[in-house]
């Protein structure tokens, strides 16, 4: 008997019943598309995948029905130019610090950007300052950005004399944390920068009142969106939006040119154009539904012992603008109970297939798309694993001859400074930066390298990315010194059986 190809795999996986947690947002829920037509109602995609044949444009040079699906995309966002992209929010951030920056260029980035932002700075050979967020010490995540700090860089590289092409950050995080980008797209434009926001975890806001405003709406140039993250559409699906006049519109449509493949599917520009259809006629309804259902969810789960699940509490502190409730962070505060085996638990016994797991917290992702039975069914099964979490505490204390009234200290992790800190040291590339950056990141990449054992490289100059998917935010960039604390990260990571990428039998590449 052959081996299963991936087609079979996919069939397989499709009968064996575990409910998505996790993109893309249209959820496989072909009940939902059976009723509002939104996608390509159980057509084989083979009958629908053509080229640009007459009548059906061409998406490079639109001005038939590409550009008209593109407008009526623009016209419901409310922006400028939408352009339709076939090759992921990668893409589309490629495209835009391509467009914005000339070789040699400096730029101020997010230290927690997505790998397409770096490898645009790798391929520009930018001069890159990094601006921090701050940390959600609590959680051990990202929070926002202060305006206060972009201001700042701005400043000291004007009274240098340094020209900032552009400020790229990313709004919302992978958890929902969005910074105040009104604030900040006033401070860039005041120093004459060009503001471009990755909101590729973002795609929904705008559709209803209570999420986060867009960025395209206060006041951000360029603003990359995954369609596929969280609303109806195709994996690899997504939108570029210019929404200011700093930048021509020509000049993103020929770097689309370079980065965009030449062959792009039909199928998939249809999705797009589906999803927006889609939201025009059953968005805002289909969004009450769900942050109806996120509001029972949290009403379920917040007076559990071992598991927090935060929301709008957030809000107002660690640069925290705004917060997607869409997004469920579901901690652990007991030592017992980590993020890998709450993911495992969710998978193996409730049959819950969770976007992430990180060191002591896993993310779901909900959308308009979810069966919102599942959503409560999801807070059912945390007040289960909860109480058994709880009963395991308490044999464990007996078996280890510890007072039950000594449980918060031996089993939770305090709130305190220094118990904050060690969280972010053990956490999914959450506050965990490398050393001082000493030289860019080309430079780095046409250097000499050796590979050497991970616990040897403090200190040493690394030749590669080392980052934990998802969500694929570099711990370590081309041309930054290796501190101990960034190895302490990896070493506990992969203990934890966490996805880490770049390091191959215990090794990592350095400059020689």
């Amino acid at each position: 008997m052959s081996e299963k190809g991936l087609y079979e795999k996919l069939m397989e996986y499709k009968e064996n019943g575990k409910y998505p947690f996790h993109m893309p947002g249209h959820k496989r829920n072909e009940r939902l598309f059976a009723q509002s037509k939104s996608l390509i109602n159980g057509i084989d995609p083979y009958e629908i995948d053509i080229t640009e044949i007459k009548d059906f444009d061409n998406l490079h040079h639109p001005e038939g029905i590409i550009k008209k699906s593109m407008d009526n995309a623009a016209k419901f966002f409310g922006t400028d130019k939408t352009w339709f992209l076939v090759n992921g929010s990668s893409c589309g951030l490629l495209s835009a610090i391509h467009a914005v920056t000339d070789i040699g260029d400096s730029i101020i980035i997010g230290r927690n950007c997505h790998k397409a932002i770096y490898n645009a700075i790798e391929s520009r050979n930018l001069k890159t300052h990094y601006i921090y967020p701050q940390i959600i010490k609590k959680y051990g995540i990202y929070g926002g950005y202060k305006p206060e700090d972009v201001g700042k860089l701005l400043e000291q590289a004007a009274k240098q004399g340094e020209k900032i092409k552009a400020v790229v950050i990313s709004s919302p995080t992978y958890e929902g944390i969005v910074s105040d980008i009104k604030s900040i797209a006033e401070i860039v434009h005041h120093y004459g920068s060009v503001l471009i926001v990755d909101e590729a975890h973002g795609a929904h806001f705008g559709i209803h009142e209570n999420l986060p405003q867009p960025a395209y709406k206060l006041g951000a140039d360029i603003v990359i969106e995954s369609a596929h993250k969280t609303l109806p559409a195709m994996t690899q699906t997504a939108f570029l939006h210019l929404c200011e006049k700093r930048i021509e519109a020509d000049k993103i449509q020929d770097a689309l040119s370079i980065y965009q493949s030449s062959s792009p599917s039909y199928v998939l520009m249809a999705s797009l154009d589906k999803c927006i259809r889609e939201l025009q006629a059953n968005g805002k309804e289909k969004t009450e539904q769900l942050l109806m259902t996120i509001e029972k969810f949290h009403t379920e789960t917040d007076k559990l012992e071992n598991i927090i699940v935060p929301g709008k509490e957030l809000i107002g502190e660690n640069g925290v603008f705004d917060f997607d409730s869409s997004k469920l962070i579901i901690y652990s505060n007991v030592n017992l109970l980590n993020g890998k085996n709450l993911e495992d638990i969710l998978r193996d016994k409730y049959n819950f297939e969770i976007e992430m797991a990180s060191a002591k917290y896993v993310l779901a992702m909900t959308t308009m798309c979810d069966d919102m039975e599942q959503i409560l069914m999801l807070a059912r099964a945390l007040k289960e694993i909860d109480k058994d979490t709880s009963e395991n505490i308490h044999l464990y204390n007996l078996e280890n001859n510890i007072l039950e009234q000594d449980r918060n200290k031996t089993t939770k992790v305090e709130d305190t400074e220094e118990s904050g800190q060690k969280k972010t040291k053990i956490q999914n590339s959450e506050g965990v930066q490398s050393g001082f950056t000493t030289m860019s990141i080309y430079e780095a990449g046409i250097s000499d390298a050796e590979e050497i054992m991970l616990k040897y490289a403090k200190g040493r100059i690394s030749a590669q990315y080392i980052y934990i998917y998802p969500p694929e935010i570099p711990l370590i960039v081309p041309g930054e010194i290796i501190s101990e604390k960034v190895i302490e990260e990896l070493v506990d990571s992969k203990k934890m059986g966490l996805n880490v990428k770049g390091i191959e039998r215990e090794k990592i590449k350095v400059l020689c």
